[in-house]
């Protein structure tokens, strides 16, 4: 199945803005996560993510369907 993966701040800086991706039935968007870091980015390997699927906050272990996407967002402070 294809899945749009976005990133978003610190993370774009490091990956890019993202683009289509195939998975397999029933990956989760934790797995795609460490799938991307594993293989393109081990300087973001310890950052802590949220992700949102088709715009809204889920858990890591929300499982992606065909045509999802998944917003990658890094820890972010303000005041």
């Amino acid at each position: 199945m294809r899945v749009r993966v976005r990133y978003f701040a610190m993370l774009r800086e490091h990956l890019g803005p993202g683009g289509e991706r195939t998975v397999r039935d029933g990956t989760t968007a934790a797995e795609l996560w460490k799938a991307v870091v594993v293989a393109a980015a081990p300087a973001v390997r310890a950052v802590r993510v949220r992700f949102a699927v088709n715009e809204e906050y889920v858990p890591a272990s929300h499982r992606l369907a065909d045509g999802d996407e998944l917003a990658v967002f890094p820890p972010v402070s303000g005041g």
